[in-house]
């Protein structure tokens, strides 16, 4: 009988190990491990604790932005200053709301993922009579910090047009009246050969014409294009369209189209008086128009196909007016105090740009509308240096695919006419000059912001070390804060429990660094079976009983949350079904008791227990994270550096990341390493957005 006791009790032994090494292949890190689909000749990256870890290195993604705002004196007004982060679409809150005035500027410590190199400022105004003054610019960030002066300052021309114009051309119009006097019956200009049509004449063209290489036509007078007939060119042909000072005669001279009109095969216009296009002005191929005058057209069409050389070039005082405008591949270059007026809509497409000065003084586009085609292809059309855009639809809200960089801004009327923006106009231009209109009103009280969407990432095996595939539970997280007068009354916590890789029963809390229980008013959830383990013993409020700080429970046993019976692992496989589980929690404060500065993101702690019951318990919190009242300090131990440290492990290792957005995570049998493109370049760079470089196939998507 005891002999085979004792044979049982070694099959039981030896039944257990097993268990316990099937347990340990799936959840604690093996030095030897390697995914069983990748093949023998793949590289291994190696395991994520070969890595020399910094003993300062925090395992952070995220970064502390100081963002600086000020206003220009030549304003009393008060403004609403919202910050967005890099990417933000249309639909997106800001990451922080303030005000400033020309004494009182904005001042704000915001978290931004470590890889964002701008931060997008948009500046409002409301009026009296419900309409609105919208700004947006782009700001860099640089040593963490991004400063922003909003105001009339370097912005205004004060000058008038100047009888004399500098050219890049006077070498070419030395010569130019003695040029052949160009007549109805030429069809071809030899190469080399220049002709003129001279102050107080008009030609019309009504045959085609062949200009060779080299040949030029100087335009003091009228020269008439019908809508029939066209030109030829080849290289390095040129119209010069001369001004009145040009030509010393009483008017500039003018290039009328009545037709469409194509600049192509390295032809060159410059335009010194007046160019009017009756229908479709293209420039493509290596064309160039520099336009120091006036240009009309009904519409525009700027096709660059990938040349580098700008297509438009609207030179300082020069004036552009289409009806429609459209870009593909193309440059348009603008100086200082020039204009270019669309009647209704731009469209850009592709690779686009629309670069100004950089000495302080504003080009001006305004426009009815702006449109992006093909805006997924990942060539976000970019306006440059010191270029406004004014455009009144939606408000002035600038669309969120355009890239606003070096200074460019975007806004409504009245928010040029709050700047300072003016163009002086000229003999054939008209000035820009808008007005403000209207009554202003002060900033409300109320507002609502993000404080953006990221993923908590955590290994479930402390004490000891994980896998590092960081795929245990994996919770996308989006935090909203709406407040009154500086004092949060509202945070809103949308969840995805998008994965449980482990197969212990985990439970899920947010502890509020900064506030107590007392500062809730009441918790609300969107879904009924978050608790089905009475694990969490909770206060009237919603908040859990026994602690110093504010504990709010998210969910006391994750797959039972998610619809499984059982502890199965589910969502870190490649083509597993799983359902990712979204949730809500609403938390209420109570009146004027939380100050929007105790919400940051830094001070919400996230962080699971793994097979826990009420009272005591074991507990995983991020490097630096602390602890609530009822983790178990006996429980320390495996690993762990120090008892003083608890989340860190020997080697300055982690239990959890946190994730700028939502988190491709490691697919089973994957460490980050083996995931992520050069993952131990963040050690030496904290800014590296590795998370965004996965290797497909190790990766959920």
């Amino acid at each position: 009988m005891l002999m085979k006791t004792a044979y049982q009790l070694r099959n039981l032994l030896f039944i257990t190990l097993l268990a316990l090494a099937g347990c340990m292949n799936n959840d604690v890190y093996n030095p030897d491990s390697k995914p069983d689909n990748e093949p023998d000749n793949e590289p291994d990256n190696g395991n994520v604790t070969d890595l020399t870890i910094p003993s300062d290195f925090l395992w952070s993604t995220t970064a502390q932005v100081a963002v600086h705002v000020t206003i220009g004196n030549n304003t009393p007004h008060t403004y609403t200053i919202s910050i967005y982060p890099q990417g933000a679409d249309e639909e997106s809150l800001p990451v922080a709301i303030g005000t400033a005035s020309f004494n009182y500027p904005y001042n704000k410590e915001i978290t931004l993922p470590a890889s964002d190199t701008i931060v997008a400022v948009t500046q409002t105004l409301h009026y009296t009579d419900g309409s609105q003054m919208t700004l947006e610019c782009n700001v860099p960030i640089v040593n963490k910090k991004a400063t922003l002066h909003l105001g009339e300052s370097g912005n205004t021309v004060s000058s008038t047009r100047s009888p004399n114009i500098t050219t890049r051309s006077d070498d070419d119009l030395e010569d130019w009246n003695k040029a052949k006097e160009l007549t109805t019956d030429i069809t071809e200009i030899n190469k080399g050969e220049e002709y003129k049509v001279s102050t107080g004449n008009m030609v019309n063209l009504n045959d085609n014409i062949n200009i060779m290489e080299g040949g030029k036509i100087y335009i003091a007078g009228t020269l008439n294009i019908s809508a029939k007939n066209a030109f030829q060119n080849h290289k390095d042909a040129k119209f010069i369209i001369l001004s009145k000072e040009q030509s010393k005669g009483e008017a500039a001279g003018i290039l009328q189209c009545f037709g469409d009109f194509t600049v192509k095969n390295e032809f060159e216009i410059e335009n010194y008086g007046t160019m009017t296009v009756n229908g479709t002005l293209a420039i493509e191929n290596g064309g160039e128009i520099d336009n120091y005058g006036c240009l009309h057209a009904e519409k525009i069409e700027l096709d660059g196909n990938g040349k580098d050389d700008s297509l438009l070039e609207i030179k300082e005082r020069g004036y552009v007016f289409s009806k429609t405008m459209w870009m593909q591949k193309a440059t348009l270059e603008m100086e200082k105090n020039s204009l270019l007026e669309i009647e209704e809509t731009l469209e850009l497409k592709n690779d686009c740009e629309i670069e100004g000065d950089d000495d302080g003084k504003w080009a001006v586009v305004k426009l009815t509308d702006a449109t992006v085609i093909n805006e997924h292809n990942g060539k976000t059309p970019q306006i440059k240096n010191k270029v406004f855009i004014v455009c009144d639809h939606n408000n002035g809200e600038k669309p969120k695919n355009i890239y606003l960089e070096d200074g460019a801004q975007w806004g409504n009327t009245k928010a040029a006419a709050n700047a300072g923006v003016k163009t002086t106009g000229s003999d054939c231009a008209p000035a820009y000059k808008p007005e403000e209109g209207g009554t202003p009103e002060e900033p409300g009280n109320d507002k609502e912001y993000t404080l953006g969407q990221y993923t908590y990432a955590f290994e479930d095996l402390w004490p000891n070390f994980g896998d590092y595939d960081m795929n245990d539970i994996v919770l996308v997280t989006k935090v909203t804060l709406k407040a009154t007068a500086n004092y949060v009354t509202q945070a809103t916590l949308k969840c995805k429990l998008a994965a449980i890789g482990a197969s212990k029963r985990i439970s899920a809390g947010v502890q509020l660094d900064e506030l107590t229980a007392g500062d809730i008013s009441s918790i609300q959830y969107d879904t009924s079976n978050n608790f089905t383990e009475n694990m969490f013993k909770t206060n009237a409020n919603g908040t859990e009983q026994g602690q110093t700080l504010a504990v709010i429970p998210l969910f006391d046993h994750a797959h039972a949350f998610a619809g499984y019976n059982g502890t199965p692992i589910v969502g870190t496989y490649k083509d597993a079904e799983f359902n990712p589980k979204e949730f809500t929690v609403t938390i209420h404060f109570k009146e004027n008791s939380v100050e929007e500065s105790k919400l940051a993101l830094n001070k919400l702690n996230f962080f699971i227990t793994c097979n826990a019951t009420q009272g005591k318990r074991m507990e995983i919190h991020q490097i630096n994270g602390k602890a609530t009242d009822l983790f178990d300090t006996s429980a320390i131990g495996g690993v762990v550096a120090s008892p003083n440290t608890p989340f860190r492990a020997k080697g300055n290792f982690c239990w959890v990341m946190i994730i700028p957005g939502e988190f491709s995570f490691p697919l089973e049998g994957n460490n980050l390493r083996q995931s992520f493109e050069n993952f131990e370049l963040w050690i030496t760079n904290p800014d590296y957005d590795w998370y965004n470089h996965p290797f497909p196939d190790k990766v959920k998507q």
